[in-house]
């Protein structure tokens, strides 16, 4: 298979991109802070570079790089640190470096920490803290042929047991770990290798490494779902790039490496797309040129007759995959938009009237077509949708159109593409660009949240009075404590969140559940829909209850619904529920990082007054505090029957 095919060719301004970021690395290391111009710059040219098909020795250049910004400057917008534990019964040393080069792609710093040589058992249940300190996840590189008991061959019942007694133990391992280290644990599936399949139907005989192999593959997926970890599919990546490829029975025999070394890079993309996914650094939107990429030929030269989409054809069945995918990722909460050069109505027509287009009007959130450069195209979606760059991918089957994207919006995810349609959806799909975990209601919600922003903007401007928009919108809230059906979404939302996050403190699942569970927290999921969309949850508020004083620990919302008034009603509601149980205070904390300024003065604008750290809070936090007696609630706008009104 081709490698990384989505990347493109490497660019005569690599060197130059080299040049300013190691400049600029020099000037962080140095002890000088950088400016904001600078930062971006550096981001901009880490993540250039990474982008494009490397040489080894630009892969070598890459990972130094990478390793260097990790350290001069982790917080650099828009990548997301990491620092990631990985445990194996293999050999992974040589995978760190090319994880942090892959990352910068997926805009990611990582800092790989590799545990102390031992099974994982031993650095579970073992003494001690194999990562030297807190990690944000941990990657379980799990071999199942290690654990594969010699059995007799078509003895189903000891194949069962076997199986019962190897899954029990990577289920006590992973929870040990977690318990141990705090964080997540993402399990990896097996590859069998091709000396352990002796016939097509190893993997239905009892006893045989490929049915332990598989089976054991299919108790990980069962793991994931029920949220004991998250997967990578590993076993998926060895069957695309081909079994007699992954393995290297030499380095597997001598050195312990599980897969040929020279896929290290293709490894590495592989690891670092599941943590982008698990960490919100997935692309949200797709952007779709429409001439010779969702059909062939051009509607405004060949007509609706003329263009080439559907079944009869190679090219028009390429073109319906591509739009397939398309309908995919919208079932999966990804936003359509549409960026050609065209007439607004030209454009449009194939959606409307040919009888084989898949894809139809309604199914985009935004329908860009104008003469306009489509940088700029791009841009307006962006805005549209109110999502960074970062957020978007755009396919266009004009490389001039690509190169002035990439160009003009770097962080914009762009696949290069053959001349030929056939690849178009497989390369979309192997680039793992909207990777992600357990889906639930709100992401598939998320695509016809995005569609709605468009309409919502249209409306304000017609009203013109913010408060006849806000009364307009019919917004519905609900705040409920924290269930189990909504508890994952809980933790996906206070792993990703940055923006609107006061503490930006990081509870896992398992920590998240015992807070619910527990009598002296309060914890609140926050939802919102209005006239257009179901926003799903958008806010989490978690509160500890400290004798007289209410203390918020944790208060997240989505950047996508400021200014409705939905923090209002949550301070509303908090001295209220405060009131009601005798406590005195609620009290706020504020936390700054480089990425929350937007809150900074959240709890001023609320009625919080400023005050000293309380003696069992942290004196470099900002501390804030409502007496709830002197509180006068906000007016809000919402149709929930025990929402705020208008004063």
């Amino acid at each position: 298979m081709a490698m990384l095919e989505w990347k493109p060719p490497l660019s005569p301004e690599w060197g130059e991109w080299k040049a300013t970021a190691d400049a600029l690395l020099t000037e962080a290391e140095n002890g000088a802070e950088l400016s904001p111009d600078a930062q971006r710059q550096l981001a901009e040219c880490l993540h250039r570079m990474a982008g494009e098909k490397l040489g080894p020795m630009q892969e070598l250049q890459l990972e130094r790089l990478a390793r260097r910004a990790v350290q001069a400057v982790p917080q650099l917008e828009p990548f997301r640190f990491l620092r990631v534990g990985i445990v194996s019964d293999r050999t992974l040393d040589f995978l760190a470096p090319a994880l942090q080069a892959a990352g910068l792609a997926r805009l990611v710093l990582i800092e790989p920490v590799l545990a102390p040589p031992g099974s994982a058992a031993s650095l579970a249940f073992g003494a001690g803290d194999p990562f030297g300190g807190p990690v944000d996840i941990m990657l379980y590189w799990h071999d199942a042929t290690m654990t594969h008991a010699r059995t007799t061959l078509l003895d189903a019942q000891a194949q069962e047991a076997a199986i019962h007694a190897s899954t029990a133990a990577l289920r006590q391992t992973v929870e040990a770990l977690k318990t141990k280290c705090r964080a997540d644990v993402m399990v990896s599936t097996t590859p069998l290798p091709p000396a352990q399949r002796v016939s097509s139907i190893d993997a239905i005989t009892p006893g045989s490494m490929a049915a332990h192999v598989a089976q054991t593959n299919a108790a990980v997926f069962e793991g994931a779902a029920r949220g004991d970890w998250t997967v990578i599919d590993i076993a998926a990546l060895a069957a695309d790039v081909g079994h007699a490829n992954w393995f290297d029975p030499m380095r597997l025999f001598d050195l312990k490496v599980p897969f040929a070394m020279e896929l290290n890079p293709v490894v590495a993309n592989h690891v670092a797309r599941h943590l982008a996914g698990a960490f919100g650094k997935a692309r949200r939107a797709l952007v779709l040129d429409l001439d010779n990429t969702l059909w062939g030929g051009v509607i405004g030269d060949d007509g609706l007759e003329g263009i080439e989409v559907g079944q009869g054809s190679a090219a028009g069945e390429a073109f319906l995959a591509l739009q397939q995918l398309a309908l995919t990722l919208k079932d999966r909460g990804v936003a359509l938009c549409v960026c050609s050069k065209n007439n607004d109505e030209t454009a449009r027509q194939p959606f409307a009237e040919h009888p084989d287009m898949l894809l139809r009007l309604d199914d985009f959130a935004v329908f860009h077509a104008s003469w306009d450069d489509k940088a700029s195209g791009v841009r307006a979606i962006a805005q549209a949708l109110r999502l960074g760059p970062e957020s978007l991918v755009f396919m266009d089957d004009n490389p001039a159109e690509r190169a002035r994207v990439r160009q003009e919006l770097p962080f914009v995810f762009v696949p290069e593409l053959p001349e030929q349609p056939f690849r178009y959806a497989t390369i979309l799909a192997a680039s793992g660009a909207f990777e992600h975990g357990l889906l639930n209601g709100d992401d598939l919600a998320r695509a016809q949240s995005y569609g709605s922003d468009a309409k919502r903007i249209e409306m304000q401007a017609a009203i013109g009075n913010y408060e006849d928009y806000l009364r307009a919108l019919q917004m519905e809230i609900s705040i409920t404590p924290f269930n189990d059906v909504g508890l994952p979404r809980i933790a996906q939302l206070v792993a990703k969140s940055n923006q609107f996050n006061l503490t930006t403190r990081r509870y896992g699942k398992d920590e998240l559940a015992r807070m619910q569970a527990s009598g002296d927290v309060l914890c609140w999921q926050v939802r919102l829909s209005d006239r257009f969309a179901d926003h799903g949850m958008i806010a989490v508020v978690i509160v500890a209850r400290r004798g007289d004083d209410w203390v918020i620990d944790t208060w997240l919302q989505s950047c996508r619904i400021l200014q409705r008034g939905v923090e209002q009603e949550i301070a509303n509601r908090l001295v209220e529920a405060a009131r009601s149980e005798g406590a005195r205070r609620v009290l706020g904390e504020y936390i700054p990082t480089s990425k929350n300024a937007l809150v900074a003065d959240l709890f001023p604008r609320l009625g919080f007054a400023a005050i000293n750290a309380p003696a069992y809070g942290d004196e470099a936090s900002e501390w804030f505090a409502c007496e709830v007696d002197g509180f006068t609630a906000h007016a809000t706008f919402f149709l929930s029957p025990d929402a705020g009104h208008p004063a």
